[in-house]
């Protein structure tokens, strides 16, 4: 009976990262800027040869890593589970991509509403992940881990997190590009709106944390 639960929370959390894969494609191939997330990743692969989803694994590494310098001692033995999500999360990238590129954008309402549609995935891909309560996304876990050090409040860490990314998407974006590209509105619409759809989200299913 525990096995099967346990089978079924990871299970769970894998469908839940290659739904995020989705909702990351739809949002970045609506040519309106990809999420702060994964700005740093995508405006890297804009001009380095290796695929947004390979990047953007890598990216989870050093995400992990960085968990790992913080918390020393303190971070927890299952969360270096999180070393398998970037990869899954990478291939999922990729996959998608493959086929979301092939959706036609003859009008821009139609970016904007790839981007809104990859936004309500993302967030309900979280809410899936919430709900395995199986390890950290490592995106959020190097926010927790930084609220653990500071002592501050997660949203607050969260928000200058995500700001410090799409600073760092665009410092790389203008000396590698000579000008800024990956950060647009739908930046800025993902940026507002999963917080919210999270939060909604998360009443509903009644799920208030994550390991």
């Amino acid at each position: 009976m525990v096995l099967s639960k346990v089978i079924k929370s990871y299970s769970l959390f894998v469908l839940s990262v290659f739904a995020m894969g989705l909702g990351i494609s739809l949002v970045t191939l609506a040519y309106l800027g990809t999420t702060p997330i994964t700005s740093p990743s995508f405006t890297l692969s804009l001009f380095i040869p290796i695929s947004f989803g390979m990047l953007t694994m890598l990216m989870n590494f050093v995400f992990v890593l960085l968990q790992i310098i913080i918390l020393g001692k303190e971070f927890p033995k299952e969360q270096y589970i999180q070393l398998v999500v970037g990869p899954i999360l990478g291939i999922a990238i990729d996959f998608w991509s493959y086929f979301v590129e092939m959706i036609s954008q003859p009008y821009y309402w139609m970016s904007v509403l790839m981007v809104l549609t990859g936004c309500v995935i993302i967030a309900y891909s979280t809410i899936l992940q919430l709900k395995a309560n199986v390890v950290n996304n490592p995106a959020e876990g190097i926010v927790k881990a930084i609220t653990i050090k500071t002592k501050k409040e997660f949203g607050t860490i969260k928000l200058y997190f995500d700001v410090s990314l799409v600073v760092i998407a665009i410092i790389i974006s203008l000396i590698a590009l000579g000008n800024i590209q990956g950060v647009r509105e739908g930046t800025v619409i993902s940026a507002v709106i999963i917080g919210p759809l999270i939060r909604t989200f998360q009443k509903k299913a009644q799920i208030n944390t994550i390991k």
